[in-house]
């Protein structure tokens, strides 16, 4: 199996165990900590997943979640993270998510390969995937490692579908290594926007530490299905 053979099989699991996450059943976390086995937790820490409340002026049903560090004996799903209410005030939600990731990662450990960035890269874009998202959120999206997927959009009709096949790129995911940084880049597809390349850069800082730049996209096929909340 190749590398991008690796990166596919491996993402296919991840999202398949992330949707089969049970909100009342916290031990449904424990299969998906067990795949991110490039992803080790700082003694005393633990990986688990957050789960927020549906925001009141959401379309009901739409719910954020994403991986988090915590400390202690919390459950490994929860409902409020530790150290999260410190950014409550004067920061926008998006704001305080993308702290709040980043400041995980702080207390993580990554082995410096590149199954290693992948995963890493799977954690940081989580909140887009996890099923507690809400399907109609603008975030909401579906990761697309094989061209194969896009007949299996639900949104798209088929003239669009083959319109989206005849694009000549690759759509596998790819991770280049040189030296001590990696980029990291993943198509997904999302209602709001399209079919996307996302791109980032991460940094291996030593002691499996990172440093995850900015995060930027190339449209490869434009889309809205227009509706707004």
């Amino acid at each position: 199996m190749n590398q991008t053979d690796q990166f596919i099989t491996f993402g296919r699991l991840f999202i398949g165990a992330l949707n089969n996450l049970q909100e009342d059943h916290p031990e449904t976390v424990f299969p998906i900590i067990d795949m991110l086995d490039c992803v080790h937790a700082d003694p005393g820490y633990h990986l688990g997943i957050y789960i927020e409340g549906a925001p009141p002026r959401i379309f009901h049903g739409c719910q954020q979640s994403w991986f988090h560090c915590y400390q202690g004996i919390e459950e490994p799903i929860m409902r409020r993270p530790y150290g999260f209410d410190k950014w409550e005030v004067g920061d926008s939600e998006n704001m305080r998510i993308l702290r709040f990731t980043f400041e995980m990662f702080l207390h993580l450990s990554i082995d410096p390969i590149p199954m290693g960035a992948w995963q890493a890269y799977l954690i940081c874009i989580s909140k887009t995937v996890l099923p507690f998202s809400g399907r109609k959120y603008y975030t909401k999206r579906e990761l697309i490692f094989q061209r194969e997927q896009l007949k299996d959009i639900c949104s798209l009709e088929v003239h669009e579908i083959e319109s989206l096949y005849n694009l000549e790129t690759d759509l596998s995911p790819k991770v280049l290594i040189d030296r001590n940084k990696a980029i990291v880049s993943c198509c997904y597809w999302s209602d709001w926007g399209g079919l996307f390349r996302e791109s980032v850069e991460i940094a291996f800082l030593g002691n499996g530490k990172l440093k995850i730049g900015d995060f930027t996209d190339e449209n490869y096929y434009k889309y809205d299905w227009g509706v707004r909340f």
